[in-house]
């Protein structure tokens, strides 16, 4: 039982080395799509989200290619503040469509992003067909 601890703690130590620590961020480069038109796209879908009054003081990330469930993807991350509390909600971008979108989780990496104010209003490019639900 000891030496099944032991090895325990040295596979997560290991898992802690400088090897894996940046391999995420390397894999953020790598992409084999050109970068989209992430604020026109996110913009369009903002304007369908029912609670329009929560979309007030948006904050925006650059656009960071990443692994995801469905394949790889663009990921932004875009932070609301409507009232005290701020949180963030986390867009999919694949071949200039959003793929998914949903508050965002821990592996989203939201909160170490660097973020810039977005008048999401500028960049609508057509009225909108459906709302949809923020699952609030």
């Amino acid at each position: 039982m000891v030496a099944f601890g032991g090895m325990l703690l040295l596979v997560g130590c290991s898992l802690s080395s400088p090897v894996f620590e940046d391999a995420f961020e390397k894999a953020l480069t790598l992409s084999p799509e050109p970068t989209p038109p992430y604020k026109q796209i996110i913009a369009d879908a903002l304007r369908k989200f029912k609670q329009q009054a929560d979309l007030v003081n948006l904050e925006i990330s650059e656009p960071h290619w990443t692994d995801h469930l469905g394949g790889p993807a663009w990921v932004v991350c875009v932070k609301f503040s409507p009232k005290a509390n701020s949180y963030y909600y986390t867009f999919f971008i694949r071949k200039e469509r959003i793929a998914e979108m949903r508050f965002a989780v821990g592996t989203d990496r939201c909160g170490g992003r660097t973020f810039t104010p977005f008048a999401f209003e500028q960049y609508y490019s057509k009225p909108p067909k459906t709302t949809l639900g923020m699952g609030r």
